[in-house]
């Protein structure tokens, strides 16, 4: 009977039971899951992985010495879909694949994103406050500043899986979709998902909506700053759902004070938890949630179902597939 592959597993954070049990119901034959706590530290990670074939979950830095020490491990699995956190370069010395989880959390970004761009344009945070606090009709914003989806153009800036969610989304509201990425798409993939290029500046001074779907690198971080915000239109809208370091905060707030751009819904900020006195929570035409535009129980369910089977893939001696992009020069995608 062959022996089992192992398989080691690092949540993000403390899990509800029933998402657990996914990860051990939705595991295939011939192997054995191994979970860590979510609170392990780099060192325990690098000791459970000494002897495991591959490494799944949502994975913190680890040194170069753990990954050239873990001599059968085949593959890094992510279930996120960022991973500036990541130790690439310590993964690529030991020539170990690191792949992504497949567009698994898209559709669960892309209707955050939506919901975000509704809740600022609808000034939902505002009412609710209103209702609860006993103000009915009190304190209603004018009615100048709040509008509809439908006509608007929504600029996205990057167009991998969750972009592609947004833009097809965005346009069921009979929206506008424009995008900037690094990559453009073909003739015939911009029909399809109903999408028009533009160079970024051109983009920021056309939208109606920003919405930024582009992971955090050297190349992104703070590239919504200052001169950026100052070519949005000032009835303009900034939705962040990626990774809070691609805008600069300080000019973000500079912006949403002088009335440069009109409102901003952000999942996520460049230090999580953030300070309690951040000056952005001090802005009427900002609203929040708690970097949670990923995690649903459906998304979870995704998440394990592409990770497993890309795990079965390299087990099976094919190609992983969802090789991220800095490491596609040693794994070409299949």
């Amino acid at each position: 009977m062959p022996m089992e592959e192992k398989i080691v597993f690092v949540p993000a954070h403390v899990l509800p039971p029933d998402i657990l049990a996914l990860a051990e119901t939705m595991k295939p034959q011939g192997f054995v899951l191994h979970q860590l706590p979510p609170t392990v530290r780099a060192e325990e990670i690098a000791a459970a992985i000494h002897e495991a074939e591959y490494l799944m979950g949502f994975i913190r830095f680890l040194p170069d010495e753990a990954f050239l020490q873990a001599r059968r491990l085949k593959l890094v699995q992510l279930l996120s879909a960022g991973y500036d956190r990541f130790n690439i370069a310590g993964a690529r010395a030991a020539r170990i694949p690191v792949c992504s989880n497949g567009g698994a959390n898209s559709v669960a970004v892309a209707e955050h994103a939506i919901m975000l761009m509704l809740a600022v344009y609808r000034k939902l945070a505002a009412y609710h406050q209103n209702v609860v606090a006993g103000r009915w009709d009190q304190g209603i914003p004018p009615i100048v500043d709040i509008f509809e989806l439908e006509g608007k153009t929504v600029g996205l800036v990057g167009l991998g899986a969750i972009g592609q969610q947004v833009a097809k989304r965005v346009r069921a509201f009979e929206a506008r979709v424009i995008y900037y990425d690094l990559i453009r798409r073909s003739p015939a993939e911009e029909e399809e998902l109903g999408v028009e290029y533009m160079p970024l500046d051109q983009l920021l001074e056309t939208a109606d909506v920003v919405s930024l779907h582009v992971p955090l690198n050297d190349q992104t971080r703070g590239m919504i700053n200052r001169q950026t915000l100052g070519r949005m239109k000032r009835k303009a809208i900034l939705i962040n759902t990626c990774r809070g370091g691609v805008v600069q905060e300080e000019d973000l707030v500079e912006a949403l004070r002088s009335g440069q751009i009109l409102g901003a819904g952000l999942d996520t900020l460049a230090q999580e938890p953030p300070d309690p006195s951040h000056p952005l929570f001090s802005l009427p035409n900002v609203t929040f949630t708690p970097h949670t535009a990923g995690p649903t129980v459906d998304s979870f369910y995704k998440r394990f179902r592409n990770g497993y089977a890309n795990i079965q893939r390299v087990s099976q001696g094919k190609p992983p597939l969802w090789v991220i992009p800095e490491m596609r020069d040693l794994f070409p995608l299949p």
